[in-house]
């Protein structure tokens, strides 16, 4: 079996301290309790659909409201957000549809013994067709909240100098979010999920190219077109999903797009090959990645913010991604090994979001590799979140490397953390081998969280690779049922006996869809599909958040 890091997957204003939680605890785990913060309630102006109706995304926020102090029969309070999520690449399908150029996930798709099974998203769920039909099965499910993200490739396509508006991919959004509005769906929408445009990649140097004003440029300026075209309909803007997956999985692992990294930074195109990793300067290039897309965010939440918020109303964030570290045992080595690699997973992107710079442990292991930030960039970073958005799927079981020992090292950031990490024996196992469930696991997290971030905090990712293959065997598929029953009430007993401020929770995903190097070999949606006939039938779990998470 891989290293719990090696099997990389797909496919979320306080101040960040490195010191003890708190004395209480559970499970072995240090928790803090955190006053609870309410949750703010959104006004806006209202935006206009096609048909002349004034809709807003806060309008059907507003309509979904109900008193805060209430409490529902699932334990949870009446105003707790629940919500499902998908990405552009994994669902839309329509690779040429609406104008759409190609992203480095329809290249690295295409790569011979990139993805399982030669898959490719070219159709996946066809929702570009199919979304009316998708809309009305929401509905069904008594949705209210969806997280979805914009495909750039759609939005936007190369003139041969740089991004221009695509017009037919921007109005297939706006006709979404009408229709997301007139099913009292509120959106929550995330810029980028993965799908860098392959032009951008080839011609202005993508995420890997150090200081690289040319795509901060290029993403400040799609940024600002879906705020303009879109925000007026858009609950909570997120600007990247996972940044640690497609920097780690792309750019050291190479197991995702664009899988490689640069033989000679700056060098163009031709320095590139596709393959399977682990990558040569996996243990340079994603740091200059990371530091180009945190800028890329800083500085989109800065025009958000200047000249967006105060006439929408809407929020912006990003969402990050951990597994949870446990130490394996009770010594101290075993207890800084597991700190150590929760600052090199989820530190690395929130650190500088709330001082400015760099997790203290990744400075001291990564050494010069690790770019630094202008203290203009450091002024546009610190609290450049309105709320923070957590994917969370499993935990691990941490220990320091012995004496000579290398530890893990699947990837160059792996092998910087000098770590050994392994799974707790009997937790159960996904059809995913990166996956086990141990659902305190979340809880854990959220309570690391907040013992760092004031504010509010969102479950933006959490789900089941599921081990049922069949239609039959998903509508039966207890496994997938007891993950969510499991996992969603450590999130309840965060909240309410750890004083964690979580707000909501977004369950991963609404459909069975393509999972990124897995293709279609593995399966997390509520609704089984039929890549063949795209027949959507609903898994047990399904029936049990229409029953218990739909309403209060």
């Amino acid at each position: 079996m891989p290293t719990p890091y090696a099997a990389l997957h797909r496919r979320s204003a306080g101040r960040l301290t490195n010191g003890p939680a708190s004395a209480a605890a559970f499970g072995g785990l240090a928790v803090i309790s955190v006053s609870l913060v309410a949750l703010g309630v959104l006004t806006a102006s209202a935006g206009h659909t096609k048909a002349g109706a004034v809709l807003s995304a806060n309008a059907v926020e507003s309509a979904n409201a109900v008193e805060a102090n209430d409490t529902c029969a699932n334990g949870f309070p009446a105003d707790f957000v629940w919500g499902l999520g998908t990405a552009a690449y994994q669902i839309e399908g329509g690779w040429n549809a609406t104008n759409r150029s190609p992203s480095i996930w329809d290249v690295f798709s295409h790569t011979k013994g990139a993805v399982a099974g030669g898959d490719t998203g070219d159709v996946a769920d066809d929702v570009i067709h199919r979304w009316r039909d998708d809309i009305a099965l929401m509905s069904e499910l008594g949705l209210k909240h969806y997280r979805f993200s914009l495909s750039w490739s759609r939005m936007m396509s190369w003139d041969g100098h740089s991004m221009v508006p695509n017009e037919p991919g921007i109005a297939w959004y706006s006709d979404f979010l009408d229709g997301l509005l007139e099913a009292g769906i509120t959106a929550h929408v995330t810029l980028y999920h993965w799908d860098l445009p392959q032009a951008l990649h080839e011609h202005r140097g993508g995420w890997h190219t150090p200081d690289n004003e040319r795509i901060l440029t290029e993403f400040e300026a799609y940024a600002t077109l879906a705020f303009e075209r879109l925000g007026s309909r858009v609950a909570t803007w997120f600007t990247f999903n996972e940044p640690w997956t497609f920097t780690v999985s792309g750019y050291s692992a190479g197991n995702h797009a664009p899988g490689c990294v640069p033989a000679q930074a700056g060098r163009g195109p031709s320095s590139f090959l596709a393959g399977r990793g682990p990558c040569a300067g996996g243990d340079v290039t994603p740091y200059v990645v990371s530091t180009n897309v945190l800028n890329a965010h800083a500085r989109a939440v800065a025009v958000y913010r200047t000249r967006f918020a105060a006439t929408l109303g809407g929020r912006i964030s990003i969402t990050l991604n951990c597994e949870f570290a446990r130490p394996l045992t009770n010594s101290a080595a075993d207890a800084a090994a597991a700190e150590r690699a929760l600052q090199f997973w989820l530190g690395w992107w929130l650190e500088p979001l709330l001082s400015g710079d760099y997790p203290a442990a990744m400075r001291r292991n990564v050494g010069e590799r690790l770019p630094s930030f202008s203290p203009e960039q450091r002024e546009l970073l610190i609290g450049s979140i309105d709320l923070l958005g957590i994917n969370h799927y499993s935990t691990h079981m941490v220990r320091d490397v012995a004496d000579g020992e290398r530890g893990d090292a699947s990837s160059g950031w792996e092998a910087d953390q000098h770590v050994v990490a392994t799974f707790g024996a009997g937790w159960p196992q996904a059809a995913s081998p990166w996956q086990r469930s141990y659902p305190a696991g979340l809880r854990g997290l959220l309570n690391w969280v907040a013992a760092r971030y004031k504010g509010d905090i969102y479950v933006t990712e959490n789900g089941w690779s599921c081990n049922s293959f069949t239609a039959a065997a998903a509508a039966a598929d207890q496994e997938q049922l007891d993950y969510y029953t499991g996992y969603t009430e450590q999130v309840r007993l965060a909240l309410v006996e750890d004083g964690v401020p979580v707000r909501g929770y977004f369950g991963w995903s609404l459909l069975d869809n393509f999972e990124w190097a897995d293709g279609y070999s593995k399966r997390f949606g509520l609704y089984y599909v039929n890549y063949t006939t795209q027949q959507r039938t609903p898994k047990k779990a399904a029936a049990w958040w229409k029953e218990t998470r739909s309403a209060c």
